[in-house]
């Protein structure tokens, strides 16, 4: 069998306050990828960010995906958004270790916004009490975890607060990703982008992405 190699570039640093994606092994890579590819296309600083000190990661997949950064070099301090894809209960995306949870609440704990889909509002967010008594979403089969972590569970797809996004899945993710944007960067620019990217408008509930 042939050896493959592959030559993993310098970890990217940001210029200043940006936006994260943390990938974990087992990380859904549409939920993941969806809002980077959005972000990015919007001009904004967007990295993603291995949760171990292997910037080479698995997703669910099995896609390897080089993050742009391992946790060594991440800067909480730079964080603006920490977005957190989904991912089976098992995996590491969404069982963080002590050292993740204390960068996660103390960002929360400053003012920090976050975003997340699908199983990481009730597995990920749900343990460090973010979604306690918050109406926010997440993955539908694990309803049960999210309420039991004191979580207000909305139907919609996206649910919008002032520093929190939530969202419900894979087929969520584009107006997921397209939430953050307009949160970030205004109505105008999601709608450029959405028009640019032929996404059609969704009518959904008063706090999904549509919403002021």
């Amino acid at each position: 069998m042939t050896e493959i190699k592959i030559n993993i570039p310098k970890s990217s640093k940001p210029s200043g306050q940006a936006v994260y994606v943390m990938l974990g092994s087992g990380f859904d890579e549409i939920e993941a990828l969806g809002p980077v590819d959005v972000l990015r296309r919007a001009g904004m600083e967007m990295f993603t960010v291995s949760m171990t000190d292997n910037r080479l990661v698995k997703g669910a997949t099995g896609n390897l995906v080089v993050a742009d950064m391992g946790l060594p070099d991440f800067k909480p301090t730079t964080s603006d958004w920490l977005i957190f894809p989904g991912a089976d209960k098992s995996e590491a995306a969404v069982n963080l270790n002590d050292e993740l949870k204390a960068i996660v609440t103390n960002h929360w704990s400053n003012g920090g916004n976050i975003a997340a889909i699908c199983a990481a509002p009730a597995l990920v967010l749900g343990p460090l009490g973010i979604i306690d008594g918050v109406k926010a979403t997440g993955y539908p089969f694990l309803r049960e975890d999210f309420e039991k972590r004191g979580g207000v569970y909305s139907e919609d797809p996206v649910v919008v607060g002032e520093r929190l996004i939530t969202s419900k899945g894979p087929g969520t993710t584009l107006e997921f990703a397209l939430a953050i944007l307009r949160k970030i960067k205004g109505a105008e620019i999601e709608k450029a982008l959405r028009e640019g990217m032929v996404i059609p408008g969704q009518n959904c509930g008063q706090n999904c992405c549509c919403a002021d």
